[in-house]
């Protein structure tokens, strides 16, 4: 929440203090005498000024996504996953981190709080699977503990993504339908890590991640497509603005521009 102090700040036409009020904007709540007219220019300010980091976030989450999927939907062994160690940490974990703090930086509080967390997720899946190679701990093998916790590390991250992606619902669609699908699939890659399975719940679990993968990829490049020809070449299928009433009232142009 962005705090403004009052003291200080009169209204110019009668000299009188501001009254503190209480609004959202994409970066959370504002509170305090700032108007939402001047809270709505300084968004887009942000906006003209920080590079828009979803493209490239996005980018990440896709081809991470896409190469552990892979495996757990049986394109390859099990044992290959090992070398999905290094896409993991670097492009899917730090990359997708920086990202999103980019995107806090721009005032986008889902796109980071999306992007850090998922990759946080991923680059903690790398290094588990390095420790796991290094014999610093129990492989994953099936029913045991150490498989079993790995179950429930991946599960809370399922929980999270699923309530980011009922939030994004509210901005746009495209993104929202990435992260609810990514959710079902780290679902039913932690239920198979904790029943040991090795089946067809792994199964359903990678094809699900092979969707939201390619969702990603394309929603990624509809942003980086029509931010360069400064134009809607691949729809984005943003939520409508009346979804919306406070935002929709703070910066009516912002869900044209997503």
């Amino acid at each position: 929440m962005a705090n403004i102090a009052a003291e200080g700040r009169t209204n110019n036409a009668n000299n009188q203090p501001l009254t503190p009020q209480e609004f959202w904007t994409m970066s959370g709540t504002v509170h305090g005498p700032l108007a939402e007219k001047e809270a709505a220019q300084m968004v887009q300010y942000e906006e003209a000024m920080v590079a828009d980091p979803r493209p490239l976030g996005l980018a990440a989450l896709a081809s991470a996504t896409f190469t552990i999927s892979a495996v757990y939907a049986g394109w390859f062994r099990l044992s290959d996953i090992v070398l999905a160690i290094p896409v993991m940490l670097i492009f899917g974990g730090i990359t997708q981190f920086l990202a999103g703090m980019w995107a806090f930086r721009r005032g986008n509080v889902l796109a980071a709080t999306t992007f850090c967390t998922i990759g946080a997720l991923y680059a903690s899946w790398a290094v588990v699977r390095w420790m796991v190679q290094a014999g610093f701990v129990p492989g994953l093998r099936p029913s045991n503990n150490a498989s079993l916790v790995n179950g429930i590390f991946v599960l809370t991250f399922a929980l999270i993504i699923a309530y980011l992606g009922l939030a994004a619902l509210a901005e746009n669609a495209l993104f929202a339908a990435t992260l609810l699908v990514l959710a079902i699939a780290f679902a039913f890659i932690g239920a198979d890590s904790l029943t040991g399975t090795r089946n067809w719940v792994l199964y359903v679990g990678g094809y699900a991640g092979i969707v939201a993968a390619a969702l990603a990829f394309y929603t990624s490049a509809a942003y980086a497509i029509n931010s360069t020809m400064r134009r809607g070449v691949l729809p984005t299928f943003p939520a409508r603005a009346m979804s919306m009433p406070n935002r929709n009232r703070l910066n009516p142009a912002a869900d044209l521009r997503r």
